[in-house]
């Protein structure tokens, strides 16, 4: 993997949260965290869109994986995010949310 990129969009305050993950700028521990989150969620087997149903003030979310060879971009919301991708999303929401507060 080289690459991902999160889009968190909706909710109840309406704050988006664009993130984009450099896999090879980061210590080993971390992508192997991010690898293992990536396979658990079986991410490249679920389907593009996620999104059948909606409801107000939930969360909206895109994740794309650009593995180099190959990429997938998965669009889920809270009431259909299958439990599987729920940890690689809560991993990458902290992991946003920690970027912006240093810049």
């Amino acid at each position: 993997m080289a690459k991902i990129t999160f889009n968190r969009s909706g909710g109840f305050v309406g704050r988006g949260m664009r993130f984009e993950l450099n896999l090879n700028a980061l210590p080993i521990s971390t992508v192997r965290n991010i690898t293992r989150l990536v396979e658990q969620a079986q991410f490249f087997d679920l389907p593009e869109n996620l999104v059948r149903t909606f409801h107000p003030d939930e969360c909206q979310y895109t994740i794309t994986v650009d593995a180099g060879i190959t990429n997938h971009t998965v669009h889920t919301n809270d009431s259909t995010m299958p439990s599987s991708l729920r940890p690689l999303v809560r991993e990458l929401s902290l992991m946003s949310a920690a970027s912006q507060e240093i810049q």
